[in-house]
């Protein structure tokens, strides 16, 4: 395989190198600026019918969707997440609120692309992520292999001009990483005359967006382009419809405020040499309710049971604690059964997760982006630049209340004995819980702070500041040579993770993780005729290993580094057809989280996950018009050491131990899109997405038939009953000069009843606007039309439904342009 991985390598760079030598750059070669297309304009397309930014430079072909500024606007998205939802291949894993726990996953915002979570997020083309980032942390069963980054913390949607998604190893040059895919989002320019709009809105949950943009270009020539917008929006507790009462509940302790500022300025020294500079600034404080309780089992009885069970020991049918030689230690001489944590375990689990939110638990973040770019050269699209960057985000996150006490903690449990020294009788125990949880349902945070002095609870969990701080250097150098566009490009950064955090009694502790990171990257676009198009490229990427200091664990074992081919191409087989197809090699790091000190049961060092992502599609236009496109996608991903999370068992132990291994994994995933123009106000989007994991074993372990997934055996079929089947989308517009009203409905089917309430849910949203006047517009958004009780995302250890997303809820507002 490294034979073979050296000799794509060489030929490319042959490739590369030789046509420099060959040929020479041609002023007068017409069809080099994409085709003479306007790459600025909303909706562009070059001849093969790829959707064009003015980025788009970078790539050759593939399943590329673009939500353009009009669409934002018209659609009034209030983070980026609601505007990709109707991408199709696109899922999310969503918690339902705003805020999450630093480290861990499944309470922060994710996204996969075709079923592949390895998602690359840019700015402007300058990725986010930072290298030494403890964001993602090692909680997931499946791995942690997402971005490490929540979308909707990045920039405010009022500072996107447009969101480009690129699907599939077609985005390999923005990374050996980027396996499922990038999304690209490029910030809004200033330009024209000075024009400023305020616009307002109001809605549901007493949640309430307030924005003000400004911009326009300055001198002689307006050579000076200016952009600045700042964003405030808030909302009390949001309410969610529980998937097996059907119950509309609101979610103590999510309400939140967030606000942002964005600033660019462009400065055009001539055609070919330009200045950037941009900052962006976004901060929020967010709620931490970690879970959606389950009315199920929200009732004073099940009460008893989930915290008898959690925090005292496990019980009879008395209520007498069992004891048990076999549980004797030395923080344990009664020998009590141990407590019950999870939802397998003890059903409604998950519900004392409520208790974090209505003490007044909380999630804030403050991120500072800093971006200075000099193009010193420019050949149409194919730009030279210089880029210096610094990027600043902190968190800090306080769970005030900690519900797990007696199960914890060895002298609670013994002061529990000595009050009831027999384990009491059924009756004086529920009595006693009636008693103590009066205030659940309901109650608030006074009656909840005195049932927590009443119990001996322990409030003031640690308190905890995360800073990522990453400084970067990145040089492009482009040219076309003839009928070669040739791009070198190399970023070099710097990234940090200071952690500081201050217990109940005070202490302090601190540690820095640091790791630098190189990408290199050369490529060769080369035009055979007007139909064909071959792009090989190679990317070198090194990992430095992780330095530590203070009391965190350096989790590395020295650099990293590799050489990543990759060979893309498109073909026009006439005006109305085309297709493209793709080959990349694949290489993901070992991060944080990936691992711990100890690798598992087998004691084994972790490979970098490697692999091979292929990718395939073609394009149809229908119609004597041409008003009807429809386009195939097929990507296939083999990897063959692919990281991830599973309880397997240990003959030494006798037991089931979570370990990270690396296994062998197949990802396939198909998309069809048809686009459809019915008449000049109506247009419609059509889109089926399916994907399918296979997961193989390259050691024979066996996992736990408790993990969650009764409902097979199967590793395959529980990874998969994870996530829908299959996802249908159908996305209609109607635009008839004043009024416009757009309508989508996201259809989610095959769903496993062990990970989700509902085998199938249809979500729509709908809005309409309507212009007033010319500076004045006025619109109504309504999400969840239907009130439909649904989830995105499933934990094994919180259980079904843990995770519901928001009810049916409504704004409205008014824009006003002077």
């Amino acid at each position: 395989m490294r034979k073979q991985s050296v000799l794509s390598a060489a030929i490319a760079v042959s490739l590369v190198l030789g046509t420099s030598v060959v040929y020479a750059y041609d002023e007068n070669f017409k069809d080099y600026d994409v085709y003479n297309v306007n790459v600025t304009a909303d909706g562009a397309k070059d001849q093969y019918g790829n959707t064009i930014t003015e980025q788009s430079y970078y790539r050759t072909g593939g399943d590329v969707k673009v939500i353009t500024r009009e669409e934002i606007e018209k659609r009034h998205y209030r983070d980026v997440t609601e505007a990709i939802k109707r991408v199709p291949g696109v899922t999310f894993q969503n918690p339902g609120y705003r805020g999450g726990e630093y480290g861990y996953q499944f309470y922060n915002n994710g996204v996969s692309i075709n079923g592949d979570s390895r998602v690359v997020i840019l700015v402007d083309g300058r990725r986010v992520d930072n290298a030494a980032s403890g964001r993602v942390g090692n909680s997931s069963k499946r791995g942690t292999k997402s971005t490490g980054v929540n979308l909707d913390e990045v920039t405010t949607i009022d500072a996107i001009d447009k969101i480009e998604v690129i699907k599939g190893p077609g985005a390999s040059q923005y990374g050996s990483d980027a396996t499922g895919g990038v999304i690209n989002i490029i910030t809004r320019r200033g330009k024209g005359g000075f024009n400023s709009s305020i616009d307002v809105s109001t809605g549901s949950w007493h949640k309430h967006n307030y924005n003000l943009t400004m911009q326009g270009s300055a001198g002689k020539d307006g050579n000076t382009g200016y952009f600045i917008t700042a964003t405030r929006s808030m909302s009390q507790d949001t309410k969610y419809k529980d998937g097996d009462t059907g119950e509309v509940v609101t979610l103590g302790g999510s309400k939140w405020r967030e606000q942002g500022i964005n600033a660019r300025i462009d400065h055009r020294f001539n055609k070919k040499q330009e200045l950037q500079f941009s900052v962006n600034f976004k901060a929020g404080h967010d709620g931490y309710p970690i879970s959606t309780p389950s009315m199920k089992y929200w009732n004073q009885n099940d009460w008893r049971r989930i915290i008898a069970n959690a925090t005292v020991g496990q019980f009879d049918e008395n209520y007498k604690l069992i004891q048990d030689a076999s549980y004797v230690t030395p923080k344990n001489p009664n020998g009590y059964a141990p407590t019950l944590y999870g939802n397998t375990k003890n059903p409604g689990y998950h519900n004392l997760y409520a208790l974090d939110g209505r003490y007044g638990s909380y999630s804030q973040f403050r991120n500072t982006d800093l971006d200075l770019k000099y193009t010193f050269d420019r050949q149409g699209q194919l730009e030279s630049f210089v880029r210096l960057y610094h990027l600043n985000h902190h968190y800090e996150g306080r769970d005030k209340y900690a519900w797990y006490r007696y199960g914890s903690n060895a002298d609670a449990r013994a002061a529990y004995a000595t009050a009831f020294p027999n384990g009491t009788t059924a009756e004086a125990f529920n009595a006693w819980v009636d008693a103590n949880l009066a205030p659940f349902p309901g109650g608030d945070q006074n009656t909840l702070r005195q049932w927590i002095a009443d119990t001996g609870g322990m409030a003031g969990t640690p308190t905890s500041w995360y800073n990522e701080i990453k400084n970067g250097i990145e040089l492009q150098w482009g040219r076309q040579l003839d009928k070669h566009d040739i791009i070198a490009n190399i970023d070099y950064s710097k990234s940090k993770l200071h952690t500081k955090s201050i217990g109940n009694t005070g202490s302090i502790n601190e540690s820095d993780v640091k790791r630098d990171t190189l990408y290199a990257y050369i490529q060769d676009k080369i035009y055979i005729g007007n139909n064909v198009e071959i792009t090989p490229a190679i990317r070198y990427v090194r990992y430095g290993s992780f330095e530590s200091t203070g009391s965190g664990q350096s989790q590395g074992r020295g650099d990293t580094h590799a050489i990543t081919p990759s060979l893309h191409g498109q073909f026009k087989f006439n005006k109305k057809t085309s297709a493209y197809a793709g080959w990349t090699k694949i290489m993901r790091p070992l991060k944080r989280g990936d691992y711990t000190s100890v690798d598992g049961i087998f004691n084994t060092p972790l490979d970098d996950e490697k692999g091979d992502a292929y990718t395939f599609g073609v394009r149809h236009v229908f119609g004597k018009n041409n008003n009807t496109a429809v386009a195939v996608h097929y990507d296939y991903t083999r990897m063959k050491n692919a990281v991830a999370t599973l309880p397997i068992f240990d003959t030494a132990s006798g037991d089931f131990k979570n370990t990270a291994v690396n296994a062998k994994e197949d990802k396939k995933s198909f998309n069809i899109t048809v686009d459809h123009q019915l008449n000049k106000h109506i247009t419609m989007s059509a889109s089926y997405s399916h994907m399918k994991d296979k997961w193989m074993s390259k050691g024979g372990w066996v996992l736990d038939p408790d993990w969650g997934y009764r409902n097979s055996d199967d590793i395959n079929v529980a990874i998969n009953s994870l996530r829908p089947q299959n996802h249908y989308s159908l996305n209609i517009s109607y635009d008839n000069n004043r009024l416009y009203s757009g309508l989508l409905l996201n259809w989610y089917t095959g769903n496993s009843t062990y990970a989700f309430t509902h085998r199938q849910f249809l979500i729509v949203d709908w809005n309409l606007n309507y212009e007033v006047t010319k500076d004045v517009t006025a619109y109504v958004v309504v999400n969840n039309l239907l009130n439909k009780a649904y989830e995105t995302s499933y934990s094994t250890y919180n259980g079904r439904g843990s995770a519901a997303m928001p009810a049916r809820s409504f704004m409205v507002g008014v824009k006003y342009k002077f």
